[in-house]
């Protein structure tokens, strides 16, 4: 299991994404809109990290190199900002304001089988019953881990990166009413 990315929901996401820019050496890889059904939107940039690698062989190359030190591939960035009202704009209201880190996603091999195992060990609830699936893509987000406040996602992945569908179900899945 390794750091698949990291969320962070804020009042200006280019700002936030400047700074990570900047300070880490990020790189714009995406951008999109999620539009939600009450017509507010969240505004979204996916971050790739300097040290991205683009194709399996160098992957491969990378990995048995990094298994000998010990190294991780350094985990995107998504940083979305919502327009007033959205669920990201009302999330980040009820922090004071603060933009601040929503999710840490984790990767793994099998998303429906961590939901059972940490539902069975009292570990964490889960915003939905069943992992969200779409086009290559297998998600599920904790609720707040009232340990450490942080939402966790577990994320599986063939073929496709974000799937904005997939994104905006999750979002919507936190949307407490």
């Amino acid at each position: 299991m390794r750091i698949d990315h990291i969320a962070y929901r804020v009042k200006n996401r280019k700002a936030a994404s400047d700074f990570l820019i900047n300070a880490f050496g990020y790189k714009i890889a995406d951008e999109f809109q999620i539009d939600f059904d009450d017509g507010s939107c969240a505004k979204c940039y996916a971050l790739v990290p300097p040290e991205k690698i683009d194709n399996a062989d160098d992957f491969k190359a990378w990995v048995h190199l990094a298994t000998k030190n010990e190294y991780h591939v350094p985990p995107e960035i998504f940083v979305s900002e919502g327009t007033p009202g959205s669920i990201v704009d009302n999330w980040v209201n009820e922090k004071g304001g603060t933009a601040a880190i929503h999710h840490i996603a984790y990767q793994v091999d099998d998303v429906a089988l961590i939901m059972k195992e940490w539902q069975e060990k009292g570990f964490a609830e889960f915003t939905t019953k069943e992992p969200i699936e779409a086009n290559g893509l297998i998600q599920c987000f904790t609720k707040e881990h009232p340990l450490t406040g942080t939402v966790y996602e577990f994320i599986s992945r063939t073929t496709k990166g974000f799937n904005i569908d997939n994104v905006r179900d999750l979002m919507e899945s936190t949307n407490k009413k």
